[in-house]
Protein backbone atom coordinates (compact mmCIF):
# COMPACT_ATOMS: atom_id res chain seq x y z
CA UNK A 1 0.00 0.00 0.00
CA UNK A 2 1.47 3.48 -0.71
CA UNK A 3 0.03 6.73 1.14
CA UNK A 4 0.40 10.49 -0.23
CA UNK A 5 0.02 11.99 3.32
CA UNK A 6 2.10 14.00 5.95
CA UNK A 7 3.49 12.59 9.11
CA UNK A 8 5.10 15.27 11.97
CA UNK A 9 3.62 17.54 9.49
CA UNK A 10 6.27 16.97 6.57
CA UNK A 11 4.62 15.75 3.20
CA UNK A 12 5.83 12.20 2.14
CA UNK A 13 4.58 8.97 0.43
CA UNK A 14 4.37 6.14 3.43
CA UNK A 15 4.85 2.59 1.72
CA UNK A 16 5.17 -0.77 2.59
CA UNK A 17 7.15 -1.78 -0.15
CA UNK A 18 10.19 -3.49 1.71
CA UNK A 19 11.27 -7.28 0.76
CA UNK A 20 13.44 -8.03 3.98
CA UNK A 21 10.50 -9.43 5.49
CA UNK A 22 10.07 -6.71 8.62
CA UNK A 23 7.00 -5.40 9.32
CA UNK A 24 7.39 -1.43 8.96
CA UNK A 25 7.48 1.49 6.06
CA UNK A 26 9.35 3.32 3.99
CA UNK A 27 9.28 7.15 4.14
CA UNK A 28 9.86 9.12 0.97
CA UNK A 29 10.23 13.17 1.64
CA UNK A 30 11.75 15.79 0.09
CA UNK A 31 15.75 15.75 1.19
CA UNK A 32 15.36 19.49 2.88
CA UNK A 33 13.18 17.51 6.16
CA UNK A 34 15.27 14.30 6.29
CA UNK A 35 17.13 15.64 9.70
CA UNK A 36 13.44 16.40 10.61
CA UNK A 37 11.94 13.24 9.62
CA UNK A 38 15.05 11.46 11.24
CA UNK A 39 15.28 13.55 14.87
CA UNK A 40 11.32 13.13 14.75
CA UNK A 41 11.30 9.40 14.55
CA UNK A 42 13.80 8.90 16.82
CA UNK A 43 12.39 11.26 19.42
CA UNK A 44 9.04 9.43 19.22
CA UNK A 45 10.02 6.09 18.95
CA UNK A 46 12.55 6.10 22.14
CA UNK A 47 10.33 4.15 24.48
CA UNK A 48 9.60 1.38 22.23
CA UNK A 49 13.86 0.82 21.65
CA UNK A 50 13.78 2.80 18.57
CA UNK A 51 16.99 2.81 16.99
CA UNK A 52 18.53 3.32 13.24
CA UNK A 53 19.83 0.46 10.76
CA UNK A 54 21.02 0.90 7.82
CA UNK A 55 21.94 -1.18 4.43
CA UNK A 56 24.17 -3.55 6.45
CA UNK A 57 21.31 -4.48 9.17
CA UNK A 58 19.04 -4.60 5.84
CA UNK A 59 21.31 -7.34 3.95
CA UNK A 60 22.22 -9.66 6.96
CA UNK A 61 18.42 -9.82 7.29
CA UNK A 62 17.71 -10.60 4.09
CA UNK A 63 20.50 -12.96 4.03
CA UNK A 64 19.01 -15.33 7.29
CA UNK A 65 15.70 -15.23 5.26
CA UNK A 66 17.48 -16.94 2.49
CA UNK A 67 16.31 -13.90 0.92
CA UNK A 68 17.84 -13.18 -2.99
CA UNK A 69 19.30 -10.01 -4.06
CA UNK A 70 19.70 -8.68 -7.69
CA UNK A 71 23.36 -7.92 -8.32
CA UNK A 72 24.44 -11.25 -5.66
CA UNK A 73 22.47 -14.05 -6.44
CA UNK A 74 20.59 -13.30 -9.72
CA UNK A 75 21.80 -11.07 -12.62
CA UNK A 76 21.95 -11.31 -15.77
CA UNK A 77 23.91 -14.60 -16.50
CA UNK A 78 21.69 -16.12 -13.32
CA UNK A 79 18.28 -17.37 -14.42
CA UNK A 80 15.50 -16.92 -11.39
CA UNK A 81 15.52 -21.10 -11.94
CA UNK A 82 18.93 -21.41 -10.39
CA UNK A 83 18.30 -18.89 -8.12
CA UNK A 84 15.25 -20.65 -6.93
CA UNK A 85 12.43 -18.01 -7.79
CA UNK A 86 10.61 -20.08 -10.22
CA UNK A 87 7.51 -20.13 -8.31
CA UNK A 88 7.27 -16.47 -9.15
CA UNK A 89 7.76 -16.80 -13.27
CA UNK A 90 4.50 -16.56 -15.39
CA UNK A 91 5.92 -18.62 -18.44
CA UNK A 92 3.28 -16.27 -20.83
CA UNK A 93 5.13 -14.27 -22.60
CA UNK A 94 6.85 -16.34 -25.60
CA UNK A 95 10.05 -14.68 -25.61
CA UNK A 96 10.53 -14.40 -21.92
CA UNK A 97 9.46 -18.25 -22.15
CA UNK A 98 11.83 -18.99 -24.95
CA UNK A 99 14.83 -17.77 -22.83
CA UNK A 100 13.87 -19.36 -19.81
CA UNK A 101 13.73 -23.14 -21.52
CA UNK A 102 16.90 -22.62 -23.20
CA UNK A 103 18.47 -22.52 -19.25
CA UNK A 104 15.58 -25.32 -18.18
CA UNK A 105 17.97 -28.19 -17.31
CA UNK A 106 19.43 -26.48 -14.51
CA UNK A 107 23.27 -27.39 -14.05
CA UNK A 108 23.60 -24.92 -11.18
CA UNK A 109 21.38 -23.27 -8.41
CA UNK A 110 21.65 -21.16 -5.24
CA UNK A 111 22.00 -22.56 -1.85
CA UNK A 112 22.33 -21.35 1.72
CA UNK A 113 26.01 -21.99 3.27
CA UNK A 114 27.07 -22.21 7.16
CA UNK A 115 30.52 -21.78 7.96
CA UNK A 116 31.42 -24.74 9.99
CA UNK A 117 34.83 -23.39 10.23
CA UNK A 118 36.93 -20.44 11.45
CA UNK A 119 35.47 -17.52 9.11
CA UNK A 120 32.77 -15.27 7.47
CA UNK A 121 32.22 -16.00 4.22
CA UNK A 122 32.02 -12.55 1.98
CA UNK A 123 30.61 -12.59 -2.34
CA UNK A 124 32.68 -13.45 -5.02
CA UNK A 125 34.82 -16.40 -3.42
CA UNK A 126 35.27 -19.40 -4.96
CA UNK A 127 33.46 -22.35 -3.35
CA UNK A 128 35.63 -26.22 -3.33
CA UNK A 129 34.87 -29.83 -3.35
CA UNK A 130 38.02 -31.86 -2.94
CA UNK A 131 40.36 -29.13 -4.62
CA UNK A 132 37.86 -28.41 -7.44
CA UNK A 133 35.69 -25.08 -8.08
CA UNK A 134 31.97 -25.81 -7.70
CA UNK A 135 30.84 -22.38 -7.40
CA UNK A 136 31.00 -18.97 -5.85
CA UNK A 137 29.65 -17.45 -2.87
CA UNK A 138 27.18 -14.79 -3.90
CA UNK A 139 27.07 -13.25 -0.20
CA UNK A 140 27.80 -13.61 2.88
CA UNK A 141 28.31 -12.68 6.74
CA UNK A 142 27.49 -12.97 9.94
CA UNK A 143 23.87 -13.47 10.88
CA UNK A 144 23.13 -11.57 14.36
CA UNK A 145 19.90 -13.30 14.74
CA UNK A 146 20.87 -16.73 14.41
CA UNK A 147 24.61 -15.81 15.94
CA UNK A 148 26.06 -18.03 12.83
CA UNK A 149 28.48 -17.46 10.05
CA UNK A 150 26.14 -17.99 7.07
CA UNK A 151 25.99 -17.05 3.34
CA UNK A 152 24.51 -17.77 -0.24
CA UNK A 153 26.28 -19.12 -3.29
CA UNK A 154 25.43 -20.71 -6.89
CA UNK A 155 26.73 -24.36 -7.05
CA UNK A 156 27.00 -27.17 -9.65
CA UNK A 157 23.64 -29.15 -8.75
CA UNK A 158 25.40 -32.18 -7.55
CA UNK A 159 27.03 -30.40 -4.49
CA UNK A 160 23.42 -28.97 -3.62
CA UNK A 161 22.15 -31.20 -1.40
CA UNK A 162 21.67 -30.71 2.57
CA UNK A 163 24.38 -31.39 4.64
CA UNK A 164 27.33 -31.32 2.16
CA UNK A 165 30.24 -30.33 3.20
CA UNK A 166 32.27 -27.93 1.13
CA UNK A 167 35.04 -25.56 1.51
CA UNK A 168 35.26 -21.30 0.73
CA UNK A 169 38.38 -19.61 -0.12
CA UNK A 170 38.74 -16.71 2.10
CA UNK A 171 41.59 -14.89 0.86
CA UNK A 172 43.45 -17.74 0.53
CA UNK A 173 42.47 -19.82 3.18
CA UNK A 174 40.04 -22.49 3.08
CA UNK A 175 37.19 -22.01 5.18
CA UNK A 176 34.36 -25.31 6.03
CA UNK A 177 31.10 -24.89 5.29
CA UNK A 178 27.62 -27.24 4.76
CA UNK A 179 25.01 -26.58 2.62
Amino acid sequence: AVFDTEVAGIPCIISKTGYTGEDGVELYLPSEYAEKMWDTLLENGKEEGLIPCGLGARDTLRMEAAMPLYGHEMDDDVSPLETGLGFAVKMKKDDFKKALEEHAELTRKRVGLEVIGRGIIREHQDVYADGKVIGHTTSGTKGPFIDKAVGMAILETDYTDVGTKLQVDVRGRMVDVEV
